[in-house]
C-alpha cells in the first residue's frame, strides 16, 4: 500500500475538484500564473498531479486576480463559475481541459468565491457578494432554464459571518460548497480572514437548497492547531469512483509564520451520527504525516 503525506500540491488556493471520466481535474488560483489566468490539472489518484495548462486567460476585458474558480458537468457541458477582477461570471466548455468561452457579459461586480450545484435538472449558483444593497456575506439564487441566467427574484442571504469562531480578523463567511444527503442540503463554508490562523471550515443545513439554513452546533468541522499548521479553509468536496466515500480538498498557509504561497492538502470527510442526526466530521489537518492513499481499499 502507498503512502503519501500532506501537502500534495504547493502553489495552489481555494481549490475545485471535478471528477469525469475516471480522471480527476482539479482548478484553482494559482501563484504559478500569478492569479492572471486559469490552470487545469489531473489526476487519478488525488495525490500526484499533472498541470494540463491554461484553460482561461481573459474575460470580460478582465486578465487579473483569477481567484477560485468551480466547475461542473451537465449534459456534456463543462461549467466553470469564475471570479475575476472581483465580478463573478460563467464560462463554459466542451471539455474539463477547455477552453472555457466566457458568456456575454458577468453575473455579478463585487462578488466572489461562486459555486455551482445541480439539484436534478434545477441550477443554484452560491457566492459572495457586497454590490450595491448586499451586505457582505454568503447569497444563493436558482439559474433560468438557460443555466446562464440568474432568476435574481430567487436570490437570498444564506450565511453572514456572526458568531465567534467566523470572526478572527474579521467577520467572514466564504467559500460555499453544497453536498445533499437524505433530502439534507449541507452548505459548507469558510470562515474568519483568509489570513487568520484560525480559518476553518463549517457548515449549515436546510431542507431547501435556498434556505433557511441553521448553522452547525459543532463548528468549525476543519480547522487548524496554528502550531504546525495554519490557515485551513477554503476547500472542495470530492467522491472515491464508486461514491462511497468522500475526501475534502483545502488549502492551508504555507506555514505558521508565512501565509503565501498557499498550499493543498487532503482529509476525509464523512457523516457521522450524533444523537440519531447526521453531521459532518472531518479528518485531521496535519502536515507530513503518512497516510494511505485516498483511492487505496
Amino acid at each position: 500500500m502507498k503512502n503519501f503525506k500532506n501537502p500534495i500540491v504547493d502553489g495552489l488556493a481555494d481549490p475545485n475538484i471535478l471528477y469525469h471520466n475516471g480522471v480527476y481535474y482539479l482548478y484553482a488560483t494559482s501563484y504559478h500564473t500569478k492569479s492572471h489566468s486559469y490552470e487545469v490539472y489531473s489526476s487519478t489518484d488525488l495525490v500526484n498531479w499533472e498541470n494540463r495548462g491554461i484553460c482561461l486567460e481573459r474575460a470580460w476585458n478582465m486578465d487579473k486576480m483569477f481567484w477560485a474558480p468551480d466547475v461542473k458537468e451537465k449534459d456534456g457541458k463543462f461549467y466553470m463559475l469564475v471570479t475575476i477582477c472581483e465580478h463573478l461570471g460563467l464560462a463554459i466548455a466542451d471539455s474539463p481541459l477547455g477552453p472555457f468561452i466566457p458568456q456575454d457579459g458577468f453575473l455579478f461586480e463585487s462578488s466572489i468565491d461562486g459555486h455551482i450545484w445541480f439539484d436534478g435538472d434545477d441550477m443554484y449558483i452560491y457566492y459572495v457578494s457586497w454590490r450595491k444593497n448586499h451586505k457582505y456575506a454568503l447569497y444563493g439564487v436558482k439559474m433560468m432554464p438557460d443555466m446562464i441566467t440568474p432568476d435574481l427574484s430567487t436570490e437570498k442571504m444564506l450565511i453572514a459571518a456572526q458568531e465567534e469562531y467566523e470572526c478572527h480578523q474579521s467577520p467572514v463567511a466564504e467559500a460555499p460548497y453544497m453536498i445533499k444527503k437524505d433530502g439534507i442540503y449541507y452548505l459548507t463554508y469558510s470562515a474568519c480572514h483568509y489570513e487568520s490562523p484560525y480559518y476553518c471550515v463549517c457548515y449549515a443545513t436546510s431542507d431547501s437548497p435556498l434556505g433557511d439554513f441553521v448553522k452547525y452546533e459543532g463548528n468549525p468541522i476543519l480547522v487548524a492547531d496554528t502550531k504546525m499548521v495554519s490557515g485551513a479553509g477554503h476547500h472542495c468536496i470530492t467522491h472515491t469512483p464508486d461514491g462511497e466515500k468522500m475526501f475534502i480538498i483545502y488549502h492551508t498557509h504555507f506555514s505558521p509564520t508565512q501565509i503565501h504561497p498557499r498550499r493543498l492538502s487532503i482529509t476525509d470527510i464523512r457523516f457521522d451520527k450524533n444523537n440519531g442526526k447526521d453531521v459532518l466530521v472531518c479528518g485531521p489537518v496535519d502536515f507530513g504525516i503518512e497516510h494511505p492513499y485516498p483511492l487505496e481499499k
